[in-house]
């Protein structure tokens, strides 16, 4: 596919005709988060990243890694 932004509408299709797993609710539609990204990502794989072959000046004076956490209420 093209480097096009995907509408709610390919997101329908694709449900429909079952390239994303998904079941029914009565009148919803449950897909589960990872499949619905597993699908998004086919259509505009992540880009590639290329190392340098020189080596990185100063790397020591790079900062540590930190720890981050994420916290989301109901």
């Amino acid at each position: 596919m093209s480097d096009r932004i995907p509408t709610l509408a390919d997101v329908c299709c694709a449900i429909a005709e079952g390239k994303i797993p998904s079941s029914s609710d009565g009148s919803m539609y449950l897909v589960n988060a990872r499949e619905l990204r597993r699908y998004l990502n086919q259509l505009r794989p992540l880009p590639v990243v290329r190392q340098s072959s020189t080596p990185l000046a100063n790397s020591s004076e790079w900062a540590t890694p930190t720890k981050t956490s994420l916290a989301i209420g109901r």
